[in-house]
């Protein structure tokens, strides 16, 4: 019995360095289960229901025609929705692709257009989660939307969100999550299942065989209700590194997102 306890808790450490955001470098995602054959998104998004009461809709349509309705959550996480719904406002996302699938982990989006050319931003906001000292109640649980980062810069986040195929709540305290899946988690299941290309293009790794393009991104209800951010911090205008953990565990350094205008590489999750 005693030995059973501390091979799950050593099971509990490998999956804690098991999700750090892409970056422009050569990390690697995490060694992850299969991903959950099912159509439904988990119901346990956040602790406090109190905090999904004033919500944003919002739907990803990609070029096949195919959808994602999001629902945000503003009172648990108001910079970071803010930030999105400003990029969707922006028209930011159409014709960026979903350039992640990692089976049984994530799929990963909005660097990319669909030649690989990474998307110029200017812009982060700040890291609303436990480690960066504030207080955010959504758990990484499956359908769950949260912004990526690179590793070392807990207020770089700018453009990447990824949503969660299966529950990985060891991401808690680490990354901005706001919102979940309400409908289109076969979509997503779909894209998480993909064949990955055997050759990607430099500093990208599981980067789906097929191209999943995002046509647009829309604010269907509930963005007028929105508060304006208080002051966002500054961009970084440094490379900063960041740690992916290879199929086998092991932690490999990569080089993160850098924070200038210029670039907008490849955001880290563990």
């Amino acid at each position: 019995m005693k030995f059973r306890k501390i091979v799950i808790a050593a099971a509990a450490m490998s999956a804690l360095f098991a999700l750090t955001s892409c970056s422009g470098g050569s990390g690697r995602p995490v060694s992850t289960p299969s991903a959950r054959e099912s159509d439904e998104p988990s119901e346990s998004a956040t602790l406090d229901p109190e905090l999904t009461a004033n919500t944003i809709d919002a739907v990803i349509t990609l070029t096949n025609g195919d959808e994602i309705s999001l629902e945000l959550y503003p009172d648990a996480a108001p910079k970071t929705v803010a930030n999105f719904v400003k990029n969707v406002q922006e028209n930011f996302y159409s014709g960026t692709i979903f350039h992640r699938a990692e089976k049984g982990f994530v799929i990963q989006a909005g660097g990319y257009d669909a030649e690989f050319k990474p998307k110029s931003v200017s812009e982060t906001v700040e890291g609303e989660f436990e480690e960066n000292g504030i207080e955010n109640d959504i758990s990484h649980v499956r359908g769950v939307i949260s912004m990526a980062r690179p590793l070392s810069s807990l207020n770089g986040a700018s453009t990447q969100f990824f949503i969660v195929l299966e529950d990985s709540t060891y991401l808690d305290g680490q990354y901005a999550a706001f919102g979940r899946v309400t409908d289109g988690m076969d979509v997503v299941d779909e894209i998480g299942n993909s064949d990955i290309m055997a050759d990607p293009p430099a500093g990208l790794e599981n980067v789906p065989e097929e191209t999943y393009e995002i046509q647009s991104i829309t604010i269907t209800s509930g963005a007028e209700n929105l508060e304006e951010p208080s002051e966002e911090p500054e961009a970084s205008e440094k490379t900063d590194a960041v740690e992916m953990p290879g199929a086998d565990n092991e932690r490999e350094k990569a080089s993160a997102e850098p924070r200038s205008s210029e670039n907008n590489g490849e955001d880290e999750v563990i």
